[in-house]
């Protein structure tokens, strides 16, 4: 499916094109899918449950979670523009399903990266002085504005700006990468 979304682009990309490349008929989508915005946001769900939800990542730091995903975002740009994509077509009227998908992906998201800063916190990586909810919206707003931005001009660094944001949550005089021992 993300191959005839790279080839054909939002617009272009129907659940008919989308069956003759995977060799399922456009009656057997439209029953299972209903319309090409549910299969879209199917698609990114169960990206987010492979990816979010992957028990090696159960560990990890925030840090981990946003360098993974812009990682993975850089080997399949197909899914980082259909994300990007989606949420702009979220934003329009009458777009109510994904407008609701989005809004508790953010919400759901947020939830996750608090969390994962509050741990970081506690170990004495991320600043005390700083509102943990409104780092968390700073850490997607800028993940998804850096996507953007990669995917526009491969020359704009989506990881040393991800990293960048990591030094500036930890506290004074801790070196990247420091651990408390």
């Amino acid at each position: 499916m993300l191959a005839v979304y790279d080839r054909l682009g939002f617009e272009g990309t129907s659940l008919r094109a989308i069956g003759e490349a995977i060799g399922v008929t456009h009656p057997v989508l439209k029953h299972h899918f209903g319309t090409r915005e549910e299969l879209f946001i199917e698609v990114l769900r169960e990206h987010d449950r492979r990816f979010l939800d992957a028990p090696d990542d159960a560990d990890g730091t925030f840090v981990d979670l946003i360098q993974g995903s812009a990682e993975h975002s850089m080997r399949v740009p197909g899914l980082m523009a259909l994300l990007n994509s989606m949420v702009a077509h979220a934003l329009e009227a009458g777009n109510d399903r994904s407008r609701a998908h989005f809004s508790e992906r953010y919400a759901d998201l947020r939830r996750r990266i608090v969390t994962l800063l509050e741990q970081g916190r506690a170990a004495g990586s991320v600043r005390s002085d700083i509102p943990l909810d409104e780092a968390a919206s700073l850490v997607l707003a800028a993940a998804d504005g850096l996507s953007t931005q990669w995917l526009l001009d491969q020359g704009a660094d989506l990881k040393s700006g991800l990293l960048l944001l990591q030094r500036l949550l930890e506290p004074p005089g801790r070196q990247a990468g420091q651990t408390d021992a």
